[in-house]
């Protein structure tokens, strides 16, 4: 006998010795016996009483890519399960069961579920089955060096919640100095278990529950009114796509044709608000079933030397052709349209009328209505956007189709939309104008260097007009570039910083003033009042 099954029986004999084991298996038949066991074997004695008292646990955080041979398995036997569900949630589901009635479970686990599709069959599974103590939230705080987890603090009592049950809730924003449990008990806030839902967990005061409620009730959803956004492209492998504008019009000087094949590209770093910002970019557009890659070999010998990966990707396609090409609404791509990233930490919706392709980091809805534009930048469907989306690491959340479809339209007369959407027209011209005076500038800094093809700009300078003066814009392009400005030019180069910047900064007020006015126009057609205006801009 070894030495954990010994450890195993002699627990189950005396019922005292807490039990130390963190197998959620429970079939010596299956294939990963070696890490499993029976827990009625294992523990007569305590389950023939009822369950354990207490389970605590840190379950493994082991992502649903890596347990697929399982999931047939699982599939038979856990209430939680779902085709993306991670591996912490059955151990949640299994620790419940393990419990005798009124027995308390402890976790420390990632918090993703709250939000997430694939989490919500666990969220139902803890809201019916479990009474709900205490959830501590800690964002995007990273606890566990050197891996990022967003992780949350939840006890529960086996068994459904009593009529009227609060929980009590906290979610960190900055890490307390001293004392976790005095922390918790001064910042703590009660909350109605019968609140939760099967959909996202949204854990916060009645205040902020009752204005949410008022923005969304009643109001038709962004599907239902211009469609679900759609998806980017998703090559399979950049490197070999992905090409910059001296490449492309290499390709195109080596063989015409390859024209036909090469699209205007975005990532979703270059979508910002009211605006994107072309790096020049382009995509080698090739669908499936589309293309003899021979008649275009230039485009061939482009990619031939990728082949081997290309060959590798998780899909089947031929070599040279795109993974997910998005072909079955390419037409909208061409069109103009409303893009926007899929990390975000604010607002950053922006017309993009050239026709551009983007990646998988990216969505657009299908529409170029300058009303839409209006709501999706305003602080009103942020303040709804930020708690529905689920957030990450370093402010951002993630703009999955199934949150932004959902974001509230309110009801507009024509007029109204009309009014309300030329501000945004107004604030999309204002920053694209912005950039390009920014760009002309940060263009021609590197000529300023005794080898401009090789210099790089420091993060001052690739935001020159952020620095107070010319004196300043010289001492950068000094240490960065180690060079000076010629004599003969300097005179030049000051008009045209201070005239360019003077310009940027008036626009950018411009933008801020827009931006005001479309808030307090949104916040009207909402029906808020003073008092909710405060609150929410005060949670955005």
């Amino acid at each position: 006998m070894d030495q954990d099954r010994a450890t195993r029986q002699g627990a189950g004999q005396s019922g005292r010795q807490p039990a130390r084991w963190d197998s959620l298996i429970e079939d010596s038949s299956f294939a990963y016996r070696s890490h499993g066991f029976e827990w009625k074997t294992a523990f007569p004695d305590i389950l023939a009483a009822g369950g354990f008292d207490v389970v605590l646990g840190n379950p493994p955080y082991v992502r649903m890519e890596l347990i697929k041979p399982m999931k047939p398995w699982l599939e038979k036997r856990y209430e939680v399960v779902s085709d993306r569900a991670d591996l912490y949630a059955y151990f949640f589901e299994r620790g419940i069961k393990l419990l005798k009635p009124g027995g308390r479970l402890g976790f420390i686990s990632s918090s993703t579920f709250f939000k997430t599709g694939s989490g919500a069959p666990l969220r139902d599974f803890l809201r019916t089955k479990a009474t709900l103590e205490t959830v501590v939230d800690f964002g995007d705080h990273q606890i566990f060096e050197g891996v990022t987890t967003y992780p949350a603090i939840l006890t529960m009592r086996a068994g459904g919640p009593p009529p009227g049950h609060d929980l009590q809730f906290w979610k960190i924003g900055e890490m307390p100095a001293d004392s976790f449990a005095d922390a918790f008990a001064d910042a703590a806030k009660p909350f109605p278990q019968e609140a939760l839902g099967r959909g996202s967990w949204e854990l916060e005061g009645d205040a902020l529950r009752a204005l949410r409620a008022k923005i969304t009730a009643g109001k038709p959803t962004l599907k239902e009114v211009y469609g679900s956004p759609l998806y980017g492209i998703k090559t399979g492998l950049n490197d070999a796509f992905v090409i910059d504008t001296p490449t492309k019009e290499k390709l195109c000087r080596d063989d015409p044709r390859s024209a036909e094949l090469l699209k205007p590209f975005l990532e979703g770093k270059d979508l910002k608000r009211w605006r994107a910002e072309s790096r020049g970019l382009w995509i080698i557009y090739i669908p499936k079933n589309r293309v003899r890659i021979d008649e275009y070999p230039a485009i061939r010998d482009w990619l031939l030397p990728f082949k081997d990966k290309l060959e590798k990707r998780a899909t089947k396609q031929e070599w040279f052709e795109l993974q997910q090409a998005q072909e079955a609404y390419s037409a909208r791509i061409s069109q103009p349209k409303i893009s926007y990233p899929h990390f975000s930490s604010a607002q950053l919706f922006a017309f993009e009328r050239s026709g551009a392709f983007s990646n998988d980091k990216s969505y657009f809805c299908p529409s170029a209505d300058a009303f839409l534009l209006t709501l999706l930048n305003s602080n009103c469907l942020w303040f709804i956007l930020s708690n529905i989306a689920p957030a990450v690491r370093g402010g951002f959340h993630e703009l999955r189709v199934q949150y932004v479809e959902t974001l509230p339209i309110p009801n507009a007369t024509d007029t109204a939309q009309a009014e309300i959407g030329a501000l945004a027209t107004a604030a999309q011209s204002a920053a694209e104008k912005r950039h390009e005076l920014q760009q002309a500038i940060t263009r021609r800094i590197p000529d300023l260097a005794a080898d401009p093809a090789n210099a790089k700009l420091t993060g001052k300078l690739k935001e020159w007009w952020n620095l107070p003066d010319f004196a300043a814009f010289q001492k950068e392009v000094e240490k960065a570039l180690k060079a000076k400005i010629p004599l003969q030019e300097r005179n030049e180069w000051e008009s045209w910083i201070t005239t360019s910047r003077a310009e940027i900064h008036a626009l950018t007020a411009e933008i801020a003033r827009l931006e005001a006015e479309i808030n307090t126009k949104v916040y009207a057609l909402f029906d808020l009042t003073p008092d909710e205006i405060a609150l929410l801009e005060a949670n955005v």
